[in-house]
């Protein structure tokens, strides 16, 4: 089995794809920048490695046959941090970058797509095999953002959104399958 490291490995995404990989048999190191949950599972490896300054990152992805980055931050800094990731996966020659990004970056003019699109074509000129997954919203983020409009006196819908959420496990699994692949580009 593959060495794979996730990057965001405590995050909503993050837990999922580690718990699926650690299903699968595969060596799993978890990067966070915040305490780790669920360590102890056999094959699992915690680094807290914040990467908008990357200390400790070089250990982090030494070795590793796949990496898969889920880190983000709606707040900033992701392209930063992406290029911290890249640069680390260069040096220790890792040879497949895997990342997630989200379905209409390319068309909708909102900040952080925009910063998920830059992140991207980042990821593809790294030099590195890479594989990029684009998917929709996870349903506890609509599900959210369903709960926030009710707490309103008069909830606004705004026309013409539509959406069409996934399970987050669905995802997860996918992630698993590709980073356990070859570098494949653009995937479905």
């Amino acid at each position: 089995m593959a060495t794979i490291l996730v990057t965001g490995g405590t995050g909503r995404l993050g837990r999922a794809l580690v718990d699926r990989l650690l299903d699968d048999g595969h060596d799993v190191r978890s990067l966070s920048r915040r305490p780790h949950t669920g360590i102890g599972r056999t094959g699992l490896t915690a680094y807290a490695v914040d990467l908008r300054d990357g200390t400790g990152l070089a250990a982090a992805v030494a070795g590793v046959d796949a990496i898969v980055h889920c880190a983000t931050a709606p707040s900033g800094g992701d392209e930063e941090a992406a290029g911290r990731l890249i640069a680390a996966a260069r040096a220790a020659g890792v040879p497949h970058l895997v990342y997630i990004s989200i379905v209409g970056v390319d068309r909708i003019p909102f900040g952080y797509y925009r910063t998920k699109l830059a992140v991207e074509r980042a990821v593809e000129a790294s030099g590195l095999g890479w594989t990029v997954l684009r998917t929709t919203q996870f349903h506890d983020l609509v599900l959210r953002i369903v709960k926030a409009g009710a707490r309103l006196p008069v909830v606004p819908v705004p026309s013409g959104v539509r959406v069409q959420p996934v399970d987050v496990r669905d995802v997860a699994a996918r992630l698993a399958e590709l980073a356990a692949g070859e570098p494949a580009g653009r995937v479905a």
